[in-house]
Formats: structure tokens, C-alpha cells, sequence
């Protein structure tokens, strides 16, 4: 999909979202997890504190540039246009040991963490464990109810 251009992408993202529908949100929260550790990574697209800015999801595939916070733009924005309804946030973690930053997807109150470990699902006990909480954006900064 990453490769197609601007119309074909946003064609094949709503095939995608659409295929998600039908399936558990577990399920489809592992395949959209899957589907986005394939897209290309750009680093420093977006300014990660200047959340005004970050691009509507349609404009995000479009432009198609993934850096660490736009990739969990799309992971987000895949969720919120299901029929799924999840409470949705994106909140930011630090390893402190390795000044790391990890811009997470929280669904339904952590009980499903993406964007950790590319492709994969975690725990939220695993990253309260190992990492510490700097920022939270919820549906309100996300401009999430507009979807």
C-alpha cells in the first residue's frame, strides 16, 4: 500500500478499515497493529509537542510520511474510523535510562498498547513497569470526535 500514490493508498486504507468491521476489537487491533509496522519511516515529520498541527487522517495517508508520533497518528485514526469505539488516547513514555521516547496508542484504558514494539500488541502492565508517563493526549487533543 505504501508505495501506491495518494488515491490508491487512501482506496486500499479504507478497504482495510472496512475489513476491520467485522472482526473482535482484539483481532482487529493486532492486524492494524500488523498493518502499520509496514509503512515507511520518515524521522522528525511531526513535532511531537505541537499537537494543533498534526495532520487529519486523510491528509496523514496522503502525505505519507511516518515518523515515530505520525505512525501513531494512523494506528489511532485506522481504530476511531471503524465501527469499533474504543476509548482512544496517545500518550507519551520515557526510558530514562535511555532517553527514549515512545509515542503509544492506549486502547480501552490500556488494555491494548501499540507502537511499543512495531507490529505488536503489549501489555500496559509492561510499559507502567519499565517506563515513565511524560504527556497524554486524549480525544479532545486528538480531535478525534470530528471523525
Amino acid at each position: 500500500m505504501w508505495k501506491l500514490n495518494a488515491t490508491e493508498r487512501l482506496f486500499q486504507w479504507r478497504t482495510f478499515r472496512k475489513s476491520l468491521n467485522v472482526l473482535s476489537l482484539e483481532t482487529a487491533v493486532k492486524s492494524i497493529a500488523e498493518f502499520w509496522a509496514n509503512c515507511p519511516f520518515t524521522p522528525y515529520y511531526l513535532d511531537p509537542e505541537d499537537y494543533a498541527n498534526w495532520p487529519d487522517p486523510w491528509t496523514l495517508i496522503e502525505e505519507n510520511y511516518y515518523c515515530d508520533v505520525a505512525k501513531a497518528l494512523g494506528i489511532l485514526y485506522t481504530i476511531k474510523l471503524t465501527n469499533h469505539t474504543p476509548v482512544l488516547e496517545m500518550r507519551v513514555y520515557c526510558d530514562r535510562t535511555t532517553n527514549t521516547y515512545y509515542n503509544l496508542v492506549w486502547v480501552d484504558n490500556g488494555k491494548y498498547v501499540l507502537n511499543m514494539i512495531n507490529g505488536e500488541v503489549v501489555n500496559r502492565i509492561k510499559v507502567e513497569n519499565e517506563l515513565e508517563l511524560c504527556k497524554v493526549y486524549g480525544e479532545q487533543e486528538l480531535k478525534l470526535s470530528g471523525y
